[in-house]
């Protein structure tokens, strides 16, 4: 099974988290939980971007326990989540390594956001 993503908005926080590269430290990792992890996140942009992804076979399942940023899910044989060269933002892509959404999570326990954006044309390699 998967690993779940860390909510970092409800952990303690020390001094030791404002020296800087710590910020950015988290937002790696918070990528590396994403990219390792069997969720997606709950703003899902447009509204009918869910369907379109269940209609190629990505199965939703519920809000991740403690974490409301989050679902759980199933994705389809040979779908991951595909790290970029920034640390917030990854792509869903299928099996064919062709993108079908793009994802933005910002780790960071001050601003924690997550969305969404799935592509009306997927985007080939």
């Amino acid at each position: 099974m998967a690993s779940k993503i860390t909510n970092t908005a409800a952990q303690s926080r020390t001094v030791i988290d404002m020296i800087p590269g710590t910020i950015q430290a988290s937002e790696r990792r918070g990528q590396e939980e994403l990219v390792n992890s069997s969720q997606l996140p709950a703003k899902i942009r447009p509204v009918e971007g869910m369907v379109k992804l269940e209609e190629a076979g990505v199965v939703f399942k519920e809000v991740s326990k403690g974490d409301s940023l989050f679902l759980d899910v199933t994705l389809p044989v040979g779908w991951k989540i595909k790290r970029t060269d920034h640390s917030m933002w990854t792509s869903l892509v299928d099996d064919k390594n062709v993108e079908r959404a793009s994802i933005f999570y910002k780790a960071a326990f001050y601003d924690r956001d997550a969305f969404m954006t799935v592509l009306k044309e997927p985007k080939k390699p």
